[in-house]
């Protein structure tokens, strides 16, 4: 559990990301690559830290356990949080939760459609198309096999760790012998 501090500390990072998203739409075109190196560095910085609600169902359960009421730990929650914090009736209702025995902090599973897109065979079919041709793009892809092109995109980046470089789509780690290739082949 971060310390007051910290969560003040992350507030002031969202707060950034707000002031930097918005000097960024009004710099001039020869400097927007210096800002999205800044952003993407940025970017990592803050998934790093801990999702706030997460962290904020977290604190409730512990002051439920001392023995804390709904109105009084909302109000420690808007001290540390500010304009970040659970809204009065969500604190309410994960109050309850804990005070009937829940135990962990994360939502409930919702039910609702099963994402059957990114399945195995699904992988598979996608791997193979991409292994054939690598100059494909992923709306190639998705037309070919039937699928969404989210979908292909999901199951390219987070399933087969590729990403687009030179057109080309490659796995995001090379090798050090692909690397050395590489090299020898630019330098010619």
């Amino acid at each position: 559990m971060l310390s007051g501090g910290a969560s003040l500390q992350l507030s002031s990072l969202y707060r950034t990301q707000m002031t930097f998203s918005r000097s960024q739409t009004a710099v001039g075109g020869g400097q927007t690559s210096c800002f999205s190196f800044l952003w993407n560095a940025y970017s990592r910085i803050v998934k790093m830290e801990i999702d706030q609600k997460l962290e904020q169902q977290i604190n409730i359960k512990f002051l439920v356990k001392l023995g804390k009421k709904g109105p009084e730990i909302h109000q420690m929650l808007q001290q540390v949080y500010g304009e970040f914090a659970l809204k009065e009736r969500t604190v309410f209702k994960w109050v309850q939760r804990f005070r009937e025995g829940r135990e962990g902090p994360k939502d409930d599973a919702r039910s609702g459609r099963p994402s059957i897109s990114s399945s195995n065979e699904n992988i598979d079919r996608v791997r193979s198309v991409v292994l054939s041709d690598r100059r494909l793009t992923v709306r190639m892809i998705a037309e070919e096999l039937g699928l969404g092109k989210s979908s292909v995109h999901t199951i390219l980046t987070e399933h087969l760790d590729m990403k687009k470089v030179c057109a080309k789509t490659v796995p995001k780690l090379l090798t050090p012998e692909q690397k050395l290739r590489r090299k020898e082949c630019c330098a010619d």
